[in-house]
């Protein structure tokens, strides 16, 4: 038994540090660049379209889509959250998910925080305000960069595991 769970836990780093991860920046959230899977454009449109109501059961819109591309924009709910003075403070964000199909056999995922609201009132922060003129990460927001990435990486990971076959 102590061995299947040394290869599983094997496995599963080795699964989980494979996939694609975004990171924040003071500008936002690169861009990441994926596989992409044998599979018609016009289907993976198709698919993308599907994706949003399977994943974002709080409502979403779909728009500006094209031949090759489309944005998926939803809420979710505690997006990221940070610390004060031993105060847990969740945040709800509006995000946006651009994914343009490429002809290099590669997709674009840019994902971007529109909005983000504590308690349904949205705030005039910005993942901008995080960071400190020089491109650190402010000490007292040392919660949010982790916290905002792993939110957006679920919501990537699945999207990519929903149009990959």
């Amino acid at each position: 038994m102590k061995h299947f769970l040394k290869i599983t836990l094997f496995f599963w780093i080795i699964v989980s540090s494979a996939q694609p991860k975004l990171e924040m920046t003071p500008k936002g959230f690169l861009p990441l660049e994926v596989e992409m899977p044998n599979q018609p454009v016009n289907k993976l449109i198709e698919q993308s379209k599907s994706w949003a109501p399977y994943y974002n059961e709080k409502g979403f819109d779909v728009f500006d889509v094209t031949e090759n591309s489309l944005t998926i924009e939803a809420p979710y709910e505690n997006g990221y959250y940070y610390y004060n003075l031993g105060v847990k403070y969740n945040f709800d964000i509006q995000y946006s998910l651009k994914i343009v199909f490429g002809e290099n056999q590669k997709y674009t995922l840019t994902f971007i925080v529109k909005e983000i609201y504590i308690d349904r009132v949205p705030l005039k922060t910005t993942v901008a305000d995080f960071f400190t003129s020089e491109g650190k990460l402010k000490e007292d927001f040392k919660d949010v960069k982790p916290s905002l990435e792993k939110t957006a990486n679920r919501i990537v990971n699945s999207y990519i595991a929903f149009i990959t076959p």
